[in-house]
């Protein structure tokens, strides 16, 4: 989301809007090896971005809920989800020697929400923003397991991005290669 502190914020009750159905995991599929042991600083700091970028989801989603109340059931599992990464990224960065980076108090996001289809764009940034943290981290390990932890974030967030459009009636549904940077046309 290219989250920053907040500095102010107002709000406008939400119109209706369709919710996205699509359920996605709630936690990555591979869990933490029992003796993961010391990370390089790389991983660690690639890490510290995913469960930075986790901190800003579940903030972020607390928008989206006040925004579009039709998409409740979705906002819910992807907090579940987001929670469980978010965990999980903190006791990576446990086990591998570091202290993880807490949440702030409040976030900037990237455009106003105000209403259902901006809280459902705001839906995607978060998705595409934890997308890019974790191929982060599957780029900057040698580790199967951590790579396989990353690869599941990532198809969770790349799963609630095309749930997100559906319910938005974007076009195309899939993008290639989710968390990838965008290059300009």
């Amino acid at each position: 989301m290219s989250t920053t502190r907040r500095s102010d914020s107002s709000a406008n009750p939400s119109a209706a809007s369709a919710a996205p159905t699509t359920a996605a995991s709630t936690a990555p599929a591979t869990a933490p090896s029992a003796g993961t042991g010391a990370l390089a600083k790389d991983t660690i700091d690639a890490l510290q971005a995913a469960l930075a970028a986790e901190h800003a989801a579940l903030w972020a989603y607390g928008l989206v809920a006040a925004y579009d109340p039709k998409a409740a059931a979705a906002v819910t599992a992807a907090i579940t989800s987001h929670q469980n990464t978010r965990d999980l990224a903190a006791n990576l960065i446990v086990q591998g020697g570091a202290t993880p980076v807490g949440p702030d108090p409040a976030y900037t996001t990237p455009h106003a929400v105000t209403d259902a289809a901006t809280a459902q764009a705001l839906a995607l940034t978060i998705e595409s923003d934890c997308a890019a943290a974790w191929r982060s981290v599957a780029g900057h390990t040698d580790d199967s397991t951590l790579r396989g932890t990353a690869l599941s974030a990532l198809t969770d967030c790349a799963m609630r991005m095309v749930s997100w459009r559906k319910a938005a009636d974007d076009k195309p549904l899939t993008i290639p290669f989710p968390g990838a940077p965008t290059q300009p046309p």
